[in-house]
């Protein structure tokens, strides 16, 4: 099928899109620049309670990869059954909670960088950088969604 039938579903998951990738991937990029310089690091509180915030934060990271999982194959199965006119709301809503969990991962990072001192830079980063990732390898594309929208499902 060459032309979509509904072009405000195509005009709707652009500009979701794109408000994603600015809150995936332009404002991470940002904070990887101001990390160091405009943001600066805290001093490092004695024994490993920073390590085991940075293990609770990896938890959560992938606990909301899984969320999105979870939840795209729920949407999935039953955007086929929307009438046309809610499909674009359904794209906008649904991609732009997708990058905001994602972003999620950028703020543990700030936070980490600033609990955890210079010596927790290169994690504070990781954690950044995941959230362009995330957004990159789990948020549906175009022809995902139109996919789902012509698949009628029980």
């Amino acid at each position: 099928m060459d032309a979509d039938p509904n072009p405000s579903f195509a005009k709707a998951f652009r500009i979701a899109y794109l408000l994603g990738m600015s809150i995936c991937v332009a404002w991470p990029l940002l904070l990887q620049l101001m990390l160091g310089t405009v943001i600066r690091p805290g001093e490092a509180p004695p024994g490993g309670v920073i390590q085991q915030l940075g293990y609770t934060f990896t938890g959560l990271t992938f606990a909301a990869a899984f969320f999105v999982t979870w939840r795209w194959t729920k949407v999935q199965r039953a955007f086929g059954r929307l009438e046309d006119a809610r499909r674009p709301g359904t794209v906008i809503r649904e991609t732009i909670l997708y990058a905001a969990l994602f972003e999620l991962s950028s703020l543990y990072g700030i936070v980490y960088y600033a609990l955890g001192g210079p010596g927790a830079e290169r994690y504070a980063r990781a954690f950044i950088a995941l959230t362009t990732i995330m957004f990159f390898v789990f948020v549906p594309r175009f022809q995902a969604w139109r996919d789902a929208a012509q698949e009628e499902r029980p």
